[in-house]
């Protein structure tokens, strides 16, 4: 009796440290963007920060609630890119304008440090979309962050 006790006790640890083991191969480390980030662009309601695979490497992503019905991109869009440009410079991050892209309600900013990566962006929804015509606002736009290491 005693004996099948001194087993089920180690057993049973065994399980519960396979387990805190496998837990912390999932999801060890917290979900969290790269500290430089944070604290968020306070212009925006933001999401919970989500696992990201991209073509540079793994890393994370957040998203902003989108504004919606908006008029006039640029004043949602440019508070939010300005706070983190100057963020960003001031703690060495560098931009790296061969990834950038930009377009009709759209942009992208990637930076480096080291072998970490920062993607700054934002995309619009346009409501108005004619086949002969450019797209029109209103539109919804959405803020969004990337951080990995290549």
């Amino acid at each position: 009796m005693k004996k099948a006790l001194v087993y089920l006790v180690v057993v049973l640890l065994v399980v519960v440290g396979g387990w805190y083991w496998y837990s912390g191969q999932k999801g060890g480390a917290a979900l969290t963007l790269h500290p430089d980030l944070y604290p968020l662009y306070s212009g925006a309601m933001w999401g919970d920060v989500q696992p990201k695979t991209t073509i540079d490497g793994p890393g994370f992503e957040v998203a902003s609630k989108p504004f919606t019905d908006i008029t006039n991109i640029a004043e949602k869009s440019m508070p939010f890119e300005k706070y983190y440009e100057d963020k960003l410079a001031a703690a060495g991050w560098v931009r790296d304008d061969m990834r950038a892209a930009s377009g009709p309600g759209a942009n992208i900013t990637y930076y480096t440090k080291g072998d970490e990566f920062i993607v700054v962006f934002f995309h619009s929804d346009f409501k108005v979309k004619n086949p002969d015509a450019p797209s029109e606002c209103p539109c919804d736009v959405q803020l969004s962050l990337i951080s990995g290491t290549q």
